[in-house]
């Protein structure tokens, strides 16, 4: 009996730390993925949300779940945000991400070498800034998010499970 007592006081009081983890917190967004979410969320994942918001992880997490289509809860404290995902058990910090642009890339896109220019379908040139890393592909107008983060300007290529790269603007 006082085994099953010490177990029932246990499991109320990690409810109850659950449900204080956003007591102080206030609730700026309840919505779902734009897309699909598709493989594992880590750190620097991007997730657009239905009602077109922008957020990035900050926390080291890597984790698998079964619903692409998760509940999102965004909270604020102060400046700092966390985003709660259905399936995710920790709330997770992330940046709400102001200046985004949605392009493709026009034409035919075989990767980067560390000196790569990137042309977009809205005429915006952009080029690599980041001139270690080289990625080969061959896609067709890819998607393309580019957002400004603390470090600069990333950009995140649909159809490549590739981190972001730094780049800045040509013209």
């Amino acid at each position: 009996m006082k085994k099953l007592l010490a177990a029932c006081m246990v499991l109320l009081a990690v409810q109850a730390t659950k449900a204080q983890t956003t007591d102080n917190l206030k609730l700026i967004d309840s919505t779902t993925p734009f897309k699909p979410i598709n493989g594992a969320i880590t750190r620097g994942t991007l997730i657009k949300t239905s009602n077109y918001h922008f957020y990035e992880i900050n926390d080291k997490v890597n984790q698998k779940f079964s619903n692409a289509q998760p509940q999102l809860m965004v909270y604020q404290d102060g400046r700092k945000f966390k985003i709660k995902i259905e399936g995710v058990e920790k709330l997770l910090t992330c940046n709400k991400i102001q200046e985004v642009i949605e392009s493709n890339i026009d034409g035919d896109f075989k990767g980067w070498d560390g000196n790569s220019s990137f042309r977009l379908v809205n005429q915006q040139e952009w080029k690599q800034d980041s001139p270690t890393s080289t990625v080969f592909a061959n896609l067709y107008r890819p998607a393309v998010i580019i957002y400004l983060t603390s470090e600069g300007y990333k950009m995140k290529i649909e159809g490549l499970n590739e981190d972001p790269i730094l780049v800045k603007k040509i013209r």
